[in-house]
């Protein structure tokens, strides 16, 4: 059986829910360390781990956006932020222990082009002390075109960084202003290159449906 663009056009263009997680956000619960530790410790030494790091914080917010996420413009949070996540790993690692193999390690948020090279290189420094990144890893980082400093995609190369997903989510310029989210394509097609300039050819780019 085959289906026609317009027929599926036409069953997708209404209302449906936002869905980017499983389980859903309504059927999340609380956890606590005895049951995460429970949970860790069952885990085959010999199972490749995906690691995520989610940064809570952007410089300016989406309109559209549902994300765990808060709004700074000081540095000290995002610095924090990187020193709990360095004492989370440390946690972690005292029930997986040290040298477990790692397929994926992926930076997700909020915005991770908000964390400075200095602790983007602190947090990867560790993951490679600790664990063992397998040779064809996938190393992922969401990028916000409009934070993403000159110096960041070299170090993200450095640090072996081999996919990005940019968040572009609209080139309508009249929508970008309806959510709060202007980033000419001028902007994208330089963030483009200067990623691929370092290396890093894995680029996929982040699109929003039903937008204003």
């Amino acid at each position: 059986m085959t289906i026609d663009a317009k027929t599926v056009l036409d069953r997708i263009d209404g209302r449906a829910p936002r869905y980017t997680s499983y389980p859903a956000a309504p059927h999340f619960t609380d956890v606590d360390s005895e049951q995460y530790g429970k949970w860790l410790a069952v885990i085959p030494e010999e199972t490749p781990l995906s690691l995520y790091f989610h940064i809570p914080y952007c410089a300016q917010l989406c309109w559209f956006c549902g994300c765990h996420t808060k709004i700074i413009n000081t540095p000290g949070p995002v610095e924090r932020t990187a020193s709990q996540i360095a004492a989370e790993m440390e946690l972690v690692l005292a029930e997986l222990g040290r040298g477990r193999p790692v397929s994926h390690v992926h930076f997700g948020g909020g915005s991770p082009t908000i964390l400075s090279t200095d602790n983007f290189s602190r947090i990867m420094g560790l993951v490679r002390d600790n664990f063992q990144i397998l040779d064809d890893a996938e190393i992922a980082v969401e990028i916000d075109p409009r934070t993403l400093s000159n110096d960041m995609p070299r170090n993200y190369a450095e640090n072996g960084v081999n996919r990005a997903s940019i968040g572009v989510q609209d080139f309508n310029p009249d929508v970008q202003r309806a959510i709060n989210r202007v980033q000419p394509d001028q902007l994208i097609t330089d963030v483009l290159a200067r990623l691929r300039g370092e290396g890093i050819g894995n680029i996929n780019i982040d699109l929003i449906y039903g937008l204003p």
